[in-house]
């Protein structure tokens, strides 16, 4: 099962940023990559390339891929976006 990193950003829509690569074989290995200084500057310049400035996070967490595709299911219109932090 893989884990992702899910970023849930601070704006009034409750945007929400996908991570789908890298992918992780356990909770433990993605939350360290979460805290990892090195591996959150990839992060970052990925989410600035996708919106373009500094969004405000609310919180980031690792979940199994395919909790975050029954999520989706439930809420199609949400504002989701994916992408690679590579």
């Amino acid at each position: 099962m893989n884990w992702l990193i899910v970023v849930i950003f601070a704006t009034v829509t409750g945007d929400v940023y996908i991570f789908t690569d890298p992918k992780f074989d356990t909770r433990q290995q993605c939350m360290d990559s979460v805290r990892s200084t090195e591996d959150q500057q990839g992060y970052i310049r990925q989410l600035m390339r996708e919106y373009g400035e500094v969004m405000p996070i609310a919180g980031v967490n690792c979940l199994q891929e395919d909790k975050i595709r029954e999520i989706m299911k439930k809420h199609p219109d949400a504002p989701v976006k994916e992408g690679s932090a590579t």
